[in-house]
């Protein structure tokens, strides 16, 4: 089934989430949520295992993806602050789950099968993959292929039938809706699975109609995970910046309008709803910020929270330098990626790595000019049309790509921000942003000790100047010369170049130290003792 047109809220700035990690906290707690709905009864055991070689074995511990899962599978989302509780939790839930390594092929990096036992005997073993900024899919239940990604309300079906009969079947739940937003029949000896996706909540009186069809076993419904559902039929403005650029230039608009333009057409929401999520957005980051300059926030790593000190130090030590805008930035950006170490809610921008470029970039600016709300919506729309301008058929995942994808790409959406804020061009924008995405190309990731603190937070801070040289070098004349649709292309292209050692798994870069396998070895002794 083909990937969805990227939203903004879905892809861009969202999700919200409870950090450190977007593929390793956040979807993991999306895939405990959908897997959950897999059997009918009380869940009594969960099992679930990772692959060896693949990413989550050296930082599911570090990044929470244990505790994503649990929290998950007690029917919480992401953004629920009683992830930090899961274990607890689930211990008074009577909910028993393990993790182990086991020795199956990872043909994804973050590969995981998970095993679910409820009270009435139902069992469901279902592979899963954390596809990026948060994003996931269902690969396959009880055997059987899907994609389920969480956008959709999902009938899933179970039966005895093969051959003919199971696409008799198939066409006999087909009959019963009369449109959907995408159906599969996967088939085998042992019976077939249907999956039949919905825009909204199927009704009973069809789900009663699919219980009494011939040779059904079992029927379960699962509801979304992601803010915008799914939109096949939605007809996009544009899909490259290209044409984003031209239907600026032809219809005379400013890319925060063309980003309204667009997620009306892909989520089907009006101008207003557009505007207040955004508004929720920005406070939610804003909210994080302003706690984690208190500095008395707890990260459980290898770092210490230094965003207030560094603050402190630019505002009052006359042995700074002057930085200028960056002044307000670099502490913004830093308390974010602090704050999301903390385990505080946070916004996924486009990824949990990322979380610091917006709120220090974007939104640091914002504040030291004294903008109101309305044109922080139009710098955060502008940020966000470039992004999704830039992603193409591509998640933002360092697991696939390095982190070039997360803060790098950030800072090319916020680049593309600030020279809206300086009056510039849509064209200018996206020039800027293709600046900044040749500044970055290449870059690892190399989480010391699995998390992501060393060298997260201080790329982020570096990718918020990365915004700002190129908005002012774009705005004093510099052409980039490759256009953005050719630069953010290449990006993705060199990341799948890169050795899986220097794409989030621990076995390269920094990592690989003396230091940072020593740092790795006092983490791994805090995470056993929680």
């Amino acid at each position: 089934m083909q990937r969805q047109s990227p939203s903004i809220f879905n892809d861009i700035v969202g999700p919200i989430m409870v950090g450190p990690s977007s593929s390793h906290t956040c979807a993991p707690s999306r895939i405990g949520y959908l897997c959950r709905q897999l059997v009918g009864g009380n869940l009594k055991k969960v099992r679930i295992e990772f692959a060896r070689d693949g990413a989550y074995t050296e930082m599911y511990q570090g990044q929470r993806s244990d505790m994503g899962f649990i929290n998950g599978l007690l029917g919480h989302r992401p953004e629920d602050p009683r992830l930090r509780d899961a274990f607890t939790l689930a211990k008074e839930a009577g909910v028993e789950v393990t993790f182990e390594i086991s020795d199956f092929v990872p043909i994804k990096p973050n590969l995981s099968r998970m095993t679910l036992w409820d009270d009435c005997g139902e069992t469901a073993e279902i592979y899963t993959d954390s596809t990026g900024g948060g994003t996931v899919r269902l690969l396959k239940i009880n055997g059987f292929d899907v994609s389920i990604t969480g956008d959709c309300f999902e009938l899933v079906l179970q039966s005895e039938a093969s051959g003919n009969s199971a696409e008799e079947l198939m066409q006999a739940c087909l009959s019963l809706f009369s449109e959907n937003e995408g159906s599969s029949l996967s088939a085998g000896d042992k019976g077939c699975l249907i999956n039949i996706k919905s825009r909204t909540e199927i009704p009973e009186e069809i789900i009663n109609r699919i219980k009494q069809l011939e040779s059904v076993e079992s029927v379960h419904l699962i509801t979304p995970i992601l803010v915008v559902t799914s939109n096949k039929n939605a007809v996009l403005p544009f899909h490259s910046a290209e044409e984003l650029q031209r239907l600026a230039e032809e219809n005379h608009k400013e890319l925060w309008e063309l980003a309204i333009d667009y997620e009306k057409a892909r989520s089907g929401w009006n101008d207003k709803a557009i505007k207040n999520y955004m508004r929720f957005v920005i406070e939610t980051m804003e909210a994080g910020v302003r706690e984690a300059l208190k500095g008395d926030i707890e990260m459980n790593g290898v770092l210490k929270p230094t965003a207030g000190k560094i603050g402190n130090f630019i505002e009052h030590d006359r042995r700074a330098l002057d930085m200028g805008l960056l002044n307000a930035m670099v502490p913004w950006s830093v308390a974010t990626m602090e704050y999301s170490s903390a385990m505080g809610v946070v916004l996924c921008a486009p990824t949990g790595g990322s979380a610091g470029v917006f709120p220090g970039a974007v939104l640091a600016a914002a504040n030291q000019l004294k903008l109101d709300m309305d044109e922080k919506i139009k710098l955060m729309l502008t940020t966000a049309v470039i992004g999704i301008a830039m992603s193409k058929d591509h998640n933002y995942s360092a697991e696939l790509y390095g982190c070039q994808v997360e803060p790098g790409a950030a800072s090319a959406m916020a680049a593309g921000a600030l020279v809206f804020l300086m009056g510039g061009t849509p064209r200018q924008s996206l020039m800027a942003a293709s600046c900044a995405v040749q500044n970055i190309l290449g870059t690892i990731c190399d989480p010391v000790a699995g998390l992501v603190q060393l060298p997260c937070i201080s790329r982020n801070a570096m990718s918020v100047a990365n915004s700002l040289v190129s908005a002012n070098m774009v705005m004093g004349g510099y052409d980039p010369l490759i256009p953005l649709d050719q630069a953010a292309e290449t990006m993705f292209r060199v990341g799948m170049q890169l050795p899986s050692e220097l794409r989030c798994t621990c076995k390269g870069g920094l990592c690989t130290t003396p230091c940072g396998q020593q740092l790795a070895k006092e983490q791994d002794l805090r995470n056993q003792q929680r």
